[in-house]
């Protein structure tokens, strides 16, 4: 249920060796509560980019929010050591315009993943899923990167994987038509859109690990004339996109870098949509209970040089707390530049708008 760690691989969960080692049919049920109060400036009247909210959100200059982001539900099935399914609903806080209907609930995810492991490295599934393309993580504790907003995929489709001695590699055939956020393909009733990932994780010495991973979507939102990502009919000619990320673990220190850019330009504002993400964090212990602090810094950028819809910018400075293993408390200053949003995206962008923000939030899951 995390929205920060493992976003592309998953299903490798639940064919782990713990998953398979029940004697009969297992059932396991889940939850997860993601809380948030946030404090805010912008230099621009109406205008906040802070990824984490829908731009429409908030007016004036200041931001005071609370509120309960998500809420998901999940049921993990096991009914033989290589027959497991996964289903996960989603409560979301947020609002729905031009209504502006306060929340949604939704079957987020499911899918079965025929597989096991520990007898051969290969596997496959068939649902609706988080798409294996990229990492689409971060090290911050609360805020999703840059690379994240632009590029993280979720649709409904059927693939085959490999995992073994830390080389994992899937290959995914997506149903047509608009997915969910990146996704997109000209004509729905067929599968004519696939994704392509991996992932080598090598250890070098004791407490030293180096990941290299790579992917390839073959259609996304960035095809059309018109800025738009949540109109099925909005089409144009397929724009691929392809990922690069990587990952060094030295003890107590993690770097991780990605960059994930499309192969043409977006028709909508005649430049290639690129977004790229630089991290850092420290693990460390307070009260005998993990403690982590990290930075990062990310971009996203869709238009020419100097124009007003060229970038949006965010600079993270996290504290993560878990005082118990059910619970993570985190603490975020981040800084948002650029107003480009994704939408309306050159009538009514300002590359000159920063945005300051306090964030603190509460995860509970179990």
């Amino acid at each position: 249920l995390d929205f920060v760690n493992r976003q592309s691989e998953k299903e490798i969960l639940l064919m782990s060796q713990g998953a398979v080692a029940c004697n009969g049919p297992e059932i396991t049920v889940g939850a997860q509560f993601r809380a948030s109060a946030m404090v805010g400036h912008t230099n621009t009247t109406n205008k906040f980019p802070y990824q984490g909210r829908f731009p429409r959100d908030f007016v004036g200059n200041t931001v005071t929010d609370a509120r309960m982001l998500q809420a998901n539900q999940a049921i993990v099935g096991h009914f033989a050591p290589w027959a497991h399914g996964y289903m996960e609903t989603l409560f979301s806080d947020v609002f729905t315009f031009p209504t502006f209907s306060q929340g949604s609930f939704q079957m987020r995810q499911a899918y079965v993943t025929l597989g096991n492991l520990s007898q051969s490295p290969l596997y496959a599934w068939i649902g609706k899923k988080t798409v294996s393309f990229g990492d689409m993580g971060t090290l911050s504790p609360f805020s999703q990167s840059m690379v994240w907003h632009y590029f993280a995929p979720l649709a409904e489709g059927a693939g085959v994987g490999y995992s073994q001695n830390g080389l994992t590699v899937n290959l995914t055939a997506l149903n047509g038509s608009r997915g969910i956020r990146v996704v997109d393909s000209e004509e729905k009733g067929h599968i004519n859109n696939f994704a392509a990932n991996m992932r080598y994780e090598m250890p070098l010495a004791k407490n030293i690990t180096w990941a290299i991973g790579g992917g390839f979507l073959d259609g996304t939102i960035y095809n059309a004339a018109v800025a738009e990502h949540t109109n099925p009919n909005v089409i144009g000619p397929m724009n691929g996109a392809w990922d690069a990320n990587t990952q060094l673990v030295l003890g107590p220190w993690i770097f991780e870098g990605e960059i994930a850019r499309t192969i043409n330009p977006w028709p909508a504002t005649a430049a290639n949509v690129t977004a790229w993400r630089a991290e850092a964090a420290h693990d460390l212990a307070w009260i005998g209970r993990p403690l982590r602090l990290s930075a990062s810094y990310s971009e996203g950028t869709q238009g020419p040089t100097g124009s007003e819809f060229e970038f949006n910018r965010q600079f993270v400075a996290g504290l993560r707390y878990i005082p118990h293993p059910n619970v993570t408390m985190s603490l975020e200053y981040v800084q948002s530049s650029g107003f480009a949003p994704l939408i309306d995206i050159k009538t009514i962008s300002d590359r000159s708008v920063i945005q300051d923000s306090i964030i603190l939030g509460l995860v509970l899951a179990i």
